[in-house]
């Protein structure tokens, strides 16, 4: 074969579509196109997935976190805790049941959707080491007697007392107050049981399915909320919608047509939100969905809200948060189903990422403009509230003043996702005070790290780094597969032609699309010749070099390269063999 590189650096090519057409017959018999396209920062979802994972090493509790935290920053903390173990709910140190088990079972969920990303970007053993404290710490809150719940313990710490002290939980003295019930917090029970089931799916341990089971039947036995404890801070509407979820994983690890019936039974009429803390209305009937392979209902809500190009803008506090939810939810809904959601969630991802009126990327360390100062006191480094203008804290409330400029963080909270815009113009505030603008919460991640891992299962792009600023524990396992294909080509004594390609991983965050990739075929041209050709869009791409082969027995081959970005522009060449010498023009 004989190879013509054409390498075009075009930016309005970035949402455009690129083809390559050649003359077929009879003077050329093959067309094999190959991409190389480096990702845009925006489009590193290998680095997103790999940065969105650490603010759980940020918000991890116990006596052993020195041992897995991966920031430099965090050590063991609230030792004395009758239970240890779980994480930090947001910028505070309580630990309230509902956004515990919202998260780990939306993380469980993200793996069970798209480990292919987790594995090829190297982050499927940080993801483990999260969801493995999760459920150890669910399984120690739990106290069976035989196979049944006898106490649960279904929150630690008090929200207004863990709310008077501001400083690092390492120096957080005392005991906390412990919530146990022995026949309540059936919409926290179902939620631990729903991660534990997935933990078991995932990763095979037969202890989770154990507690699971024992959780899902405590749920549903007494089908009584919590209320001493999250009222003022998680207030829940129900627990059926728990139970449904619970239920619908549960028979995904068992098969039992119990669970099978529950799912359908408990499941939310009409859906009206996003898969949320209070709300797992949409997630149960995701789960439902794979078990049914009907996707019908997820997609008609879904694709009443994902549509058009502004941010999808929900509420106030944590747009952000429900916005990359509802990336993630359509994402899953897209790799099961005909509906075709990912360039929306691209594009969501965009204004996440900084492409925004505001110009601030949401993501703490993902971007030279990311933000910098979250609402978070372990990463403040402030020791005390006497630190901060005292005339600014309300002594009736619980927050700061948003209005008020504080210091920047000292600690970089790598890959926490803020809250982000408090209006649908895109109004946002780096500002430590601001808790609307600028909170994060283990809850406000778990859904981006799903949008996150499912962008990059669809594009495969961007690449894992090596070092982060205060971090000492890197997962990376490189980025997209990543292969370049070099040919040569040498010419025998006795006049045949051998053609010799080597494929290795080239430099930078490449990615390559093969013809499996791309939208491939013939078609008549206008003068009645069939032409081969490839076409497929660049994936944000800020360059794309194309491979265009015929056969070294052909005298002569014709093609064409173009992009269309509204209209068609196109560049043609001609590849002509004599004597054994390639000649392009």
């Amino acid at each position: 074969m004989v190879t013509k590189k054409l390498n075009r650096i075009k930016s309005a090519a970035l949402s455009g579509v690129v083809a390559l057409t050649a003359l077929a017959a009879p003077l050329s018999t093959a067309v094999n196109p190959s991409l190389t396209a480096n990702a845009a920062g925006s489009d590193d979802y290998a680095k997103l997935l790999q940065y969105s994972l650490y603010l759980y090493d940020a918000n991890m509790c116990g006596s052993d976190v020195g041992e897995k935290s991966g920031l430099t920053w965090r050590d063991d903390c609230h030792t004395s805790d009758e239970v240890q173990g779980g994480f930090h709910d947001a910028g505070d140190h309580a630990m309230f049941g509902l956004p515990q088990g919202y998260t780990a079972s939306s993380l469980g969920w993200s793996y069970y959707e798209f480990k292919d990303a987790y594995v090829a970007t190297g982050q499927d053993e940080h993801l483990k080491l999260i969801l493995d404290h999760f459920c150890d710490f669910f399984k120690r809150s739990t106290k069976l007697s035989g196979n049944s719940v006898s106490n649960f313990l279904y929150q630690k710490g008090d929200g207004t007392v863990d709310h008077s002290y501001w400083g690092p939980p390492e120096q957080q003295g005392g005991s906390r107050k412990m919530f146990w019930t022995s026949n309540g917090a059936s919409d926290i029970a179902a939620d631990y049981a729903a991660a534990l089931a997935l933990n078991y799916i995932n990763f095979g341990n037969s202890e989770d399915l154990k507690y699971a089971e024992a959780l899902y039947n405590f749920s549903t036995q007494y089908n009584s909320v919590a209320t001493d404890g999250p009222n003022g801070f998680y207030k829940s509407s129900g627990c059926q919608d728990e139970q449904a979820n619970a239920a619908g994983w549960l028979y995904i690890a068992t098969k039992n047509e119990k669970y099978k019936n529950d799912c359908a039974g408990k499941q939310t009429q009409h859906l009206g939100w996003v898969d949320g803390w209070d709300n797992r209305g949409l997630g149960a009937a995701c789960v439902y969905a794979h078990i049914t392979g009907d996707w019908g209902k997820v997609n008609s809500y879904i694709g009443s809200m994902a549509s058009g190009s502004n941010y999808l803008f929900m509420d106030k506090w944590g747009s952000a948060r429900l916005n990359t939810t509802m990336q993630f939810c359509a994402l899953a809904a897209t790799k099961n189903s005909g509906a075709d959601f990912k360039s929306w969630a691209k594009g969501q991802m965009d204004y996440i990422t900084g492409n925004n009126p505001a110009n601030k990327c949401f993501v703490v360390g993902f971007a030279s403009n990311s933000a910098k100062n979250a609402h978070h006191r372990a990463a403040s480094g402030y020791t005390s509230y006497e630190q901060f203008n005292m005339n600014n804290w309300d002594p009736n409330g619980d927050h700061m003043n948003p209005f008020s400029e504080y210091g920047p963080n000292s600690h970089l909270l790598v890959g926490a996702l803020v809250g982000g815009p408090c209006d649908a113009s895109g109004t946002y505030h780096d500002n430590m005070g601001d808790y609307i603008c600028n909170e994060v919460a283990i809850d406000y991640n778990a859904g981006f790290v799903g949008a996150s891992a499912g962008l990059y299962h669809f594009y495969k792009t961007g690449k894992t780094v090596g070092s982060i600023d205060g971090v000492d524990k890197i997962y990376s396992g490189g980025g997209s597969i990543n292969t370049t294909t070099t040919t040569t080509t040498t010419k025998g004594d006795d006049g045949t032609t051998t053609t010799t390609s080597t494929t290795a991983p080239p430099s930078g965050g490449d990615i390559v699309l093969l013809p499996e990739d791309m939208d491939v075929g013939t078609e008549k041209g206008d003068d009645g010749e069939t032409n081969n050709y490839a076409e497929f869009r660049p994936q944000g791409a800020k360059s794309a070099t194309l491979y265009y082969s015929v056969s070294s027995n052909d005298m002569e081959s014709a093609g064409a390269f173009g992009t269309w970005t509204g209209e068609w522009e196109q560049e043609d060449f001609n590849v002509s063999v004599k004597n054994g010498k390639v000649e392009v023009s």
